[in-house]
């Protein structure tokens, strides 16, 4: 409760009775009383109920991408029956620093408002408050520190921008490949209808509108685009082992490209209509509000060498579907457990974050951020990205632009 001035005002008093009591100086008695006295009353002044304070607290927005700006706006209000003191308020902000203020003296039922800036730099939750409050005496020889009740977060996303999926009429590779697979596919969407030929599957023969001809007809159904999206995220380090200052760096770079390219797919996914999943070892994301909670998980994740025989099922739906396996190279070991778990209507997409190397036959390279969106634009044959979601992901639904 004393602070380094109370201190010092004990140890000058202690001083001043050794040397008054030596030199036979009765003012230096006087000022060691004074000094002590000086003391017990601020130290009982601090002994008093504290002021009764409340906080209200409005993080503006609640939700944003790493590097845009956001602020806490608050009410501080004096809820007791006296006059507050001066107080040194002090809210903490993550787990690195806070924001310090100076609260003049409020009346009863007073209030007052105050704003800070909070830093963006890296993704994660930013944690504020609770807020603490310090009381000093007049004479700054004893405080008291007391807790404020209330907090507010920040979820601070990954930087990302959703890509687009118009991947079954596209000129890429991946997407003549789509292309060539729908054909094989037998749709579940009715087309038209047309005369029997020999060769046609008898179990399309519509025998309601053959029975008004004298010619079997047969149901022709719509082909089968890509239904199905699972992004599959490796969580592991992004490198190896190391002591090598450079490489562990290089290694947490490749990280968070791979962490901001599985939030650009997932967004581009859903606002592109597809029935989108975020696999990752021990996660399996899925359901109409899979973009916030994948958002949200990423703005989280930590490496982690968990071992790939922790990861889900990748055997999921019916109709096509593409999974894209976010991973440090297309020869990883995550790659391999990946590509060996897929469903025979599955198409893999290997998203390398530091080596493009390797036989797989579709491969973005996301060794860089603009190197990822050019990557991803030539082998879907489209524009990159699609548009820039709004900041507050609490929505489950996006809107595509074709």
């Amino acid at each position: 409760m004393l602070t380094r001035s109370g201190w010092g005002a004990i140890g000058l008093a202690a001083i001043s009775f050794v040397v008054g009591r030596v030199f036979g100086l009765v003012e230096l008695y006087v000022l060691a009383v004074g000094l002590l006295a000086a003391t017990g009353v601020a130290v009982v002044t601090m002994l008093a109920r504290p002021p009764r304070l409340a906080v209200r607290r409005l993080v503006d927005p609640s939700t944003v991408q790493a590097g845009d700006a956001a602020r806490v706006d608050m009410q501080i209000a004096n809820t007791g029956s006296r006059r507050s003191p001066v107080l040194q308020l002090w809210e903490p902000v993550g787990t690195t620093g806070g924001a310090t203020m100076n609260l003049a003296p409020l009346r009863p039922r007073e209030r007052t408002v105050a704003a800070y800036r909070l830093p963006t730099s890296n993704r994660g939750v930013v944690l504020v408050g609770p807020m603490r409050a310090r009381r000093r005496d007049v004479l700054g020889l004893a405080s008291r520190t007391f807790v404020v009740p209330g907090s507010g977060e920040l979820l601070v996303m990954p930087r990302h921008v959703p890509v687009r999926f118009t991947l079954g009429g596209s000129s890429g590779r991946l997407g003549d490949h789509l292309r060539m697979r729908a054909y094989g596919q037998s749709g579940s969407e009715f087309h038209s209808l047309r005369e029997y030929v020999v060769g046609d599957d008898l179990r399309r023969i519509s025998w309601k509108a053959s029975a008004r001809t004298n010619d079997l007809i047969v149901t022709e159904t719509a082909l089968e685009g890509v239904k199905r999206c699972t992004v599959v995220f490796d969580s592991s380090p992004h490198g190896v082992a190391t002591n090598d200052p450079g490489e562990a760096e290089a290694a947490a770079a490749a990280f968070e490209r791979g962490v901001s390219a599985a939030a650009s797919l997932v967004t581009g996914a859903v606002a592109s209509g597809l029935a989108s999943r975020v696999v990752a070892p021990d996660i399996d994301l899925r359901g109409h509000d899979v973009a916030p909670a994948a958002l949200r998980w990423l703005a989280t994740v930590q490496p982690e060498p968990v071992g790939v025989d922790r990861l889900p099922s990748l055997k999921a739906g019916e109709g096509m579907g593409i999974v894209l396996a976010v991973t440090s190279s297309s020869s990883s070991a995550f790659a391999a457990a990946v590509r060996a778990t897929l469903s025979p209507d599955d198409t893999l997409v290997i998203v390398a974050t530091r080596t493009v190397g390797g036989t797989e036959r579709f491969v973005v390279d996301a060794s860089s951020t603009d190197g990822f969106l050019d990557s991803w634009a030539r082998l879907t044959g489209s524009m990159a990205t699609g548009p820039r979601l709004p900041a507050a992901y609490g929505q489950s639904t996006y809107e595509a632009v074709g």
